[in-house]
């Protein structure tokens, strides 16, 4: 490990979702690179330092993701390359005990994401198309948001209007005011 090599902002994460648990994916160098947390969690790993200490060295790194946070409040994450994904989860105990959530989740991985891959070139949406969507999506929400804001803005406007309107009237032509 040691300094950060590469920095990537929130927007440009994937995820792949298995039974609740989020797995984070970016793209280092058009290769899917997992956030080490995240895997660990999915194999019922708690300690996240020592799993991916037993990684050879080009299998990790850290990578600092703009906008959000460690659970210790932390910018930084490790991750881990494919090749240490995979062995992450070879290498857990748990994930050869029948009925524990990292049993099912090596099933998934195994059984139907790497065949998958195999068979088509990827599982689910192409991440291209996930990071474009979430662009879009964030550029929604902010347009939204300004569009209530101003929405929100007229609606007083006009309300200030219709009571200056009777107002005049009132002041001016009491018999032909507006109620």
């Amino acid at each position: 490990m040691g300094a950060t090599k590469m920095i990537v902002k929130q927007d440009e994460l994937s995820v792949i979702k298995f039974d609740g648990i989020e797995v984070r994916i970016i793209t280092r160098l058009g290769e899917p690179w997992f956030i080490a947390a995240d895997v660990c969690k999915a194999l019922e790993i708690k300690n996240v330092t020592n799993a991916i200490k037993a990684l050879d060295k080009n299998e990790n790194t850290l990578c600092l993701i703009k906008g959000i946070k460690s659970e210790a409040g932390n910018p930084i994450f490790n991750i881990v390359s494919e090749s240490g994904f995979y062995k992450l989860i070879s290498r857990s105990r748990k994930a050869t005990q029948q009925g524990t959530f990292a049993y099912k989740f090596s099933n998934w991985v195994f059984g139907e994401v790497i065949p998958t891959i195999r068979k088509t070139g990827a599982y689910g949406v192409p991440w291209a198309f996930l990071n474009d969507h979430a662009k879009r999506e964030k550029e929604y929400r902010i347009e939204s948001s300004r569009r209530g804001r101003n929405l929100e803005a007229c609606k007083k406007w006009k309300a200030n209007l219709t009571a200056e309107e009777r107002a005049l009237w009132a002041k001016y032509q009491p018999e032909l005011a507006l109620i």
